[in-house]
């Protein structure tokens, strides 16, 4: 797939997703009063952003308590200056986690960083 493809596929979702926003939130503003109608367009925003990020996440195979585990561990190092994390290595053979130059489950010292 060629990127102008992708930049094309990308932009018709954001018109996509802008246009349902819109719509909605015209709809709700000529149906309710005033103080209703503002609370409303913020709440169904929250939920059809939750709706959105919920159907990623299960489209590219992330949980939901883990992407918001992630988010929030990313935002509390973030907020703490300790940005940097630990290279972990992993076995090309095996697959298991080590940090010695051979594996100490198979002996082989092809590693790959994870």
């Amino acid at each position: 797939m060629s990127d102008d493809n992708n930049t094309k596929r990308f932009t018709i979702d954001r018109l996509k997703w802008l246009g349902i926003y819109l719509s909605i939130g015209l709809v709700l503003v000529f149906l309710l009063p005033f103080p209703y109608d503002f609370i409303s367009v913020f709440g169904l925003f929250i939920l059809v952003n939750l709706f959105r990020t919920r159907s990623l996440m299960k489209r590219h195979g992330v949980g939901m308590r883990d992407g918001i585990k992630e988010l929030f561990g990313s935002l509390s190092s973030y907020l703490s200056g300790n940005q940097s994390r630990p290279l972990k290595y992993y076995c090309m053979s095996c697959g298991r986690e080590h940090n010695k130059i051979a594996c100490p489950n198979c002996g082989s010292k092809m590693k790959r960083i994870g």
